[in-house]
């Protein structure tokens, strides 16, 4: 399989975990959150990474799973579409870019 396809496919399922865990209450997703970490290192591992890269791994890919779930819930709030009143922020202000 290659990078490419294996990164799509993880990245679909952390959509649909994402998409699961946003209609959990908050005290239900810590553990699948840790069932995501887990299943995260071991596969990290088996790909070649020690056991502290692939902790940092697992835990990169919770934090970003989280964050997608923030963005489901806030797009699932009334009213969270753009209002005509507040302007679009270019993104290149609204992300400054990173220092190299």
């Amino acid at each position: 399989m290659s990078v490419e396809t294996a990164l799509a496919q993880l990245l679909r399922m952390i959509h649909r975990r994402a998409l699961n865990l946003a209609t959990l209450p908050d005290d239900e997703r810590d553990p699948h959150y840790d069932h995501i970490r887990l299943s995260c290192c071991g596969a990290a591992e088996q790909i070649g990474q020690s056991p502290d890269k692939a902790a940092i791994t697992a835990n990169s890919v919770v934090e970003f799973t989280r964050a997608m779930v923030g963005i489901i819930e806030t797009g699932r709030t009334p009213g969270a579409e753009r209002s005509a009143n507040r302007p679009r922020v270019e993104s290149s202000k609204a992300w400054p870019a990173r220092p190299h």
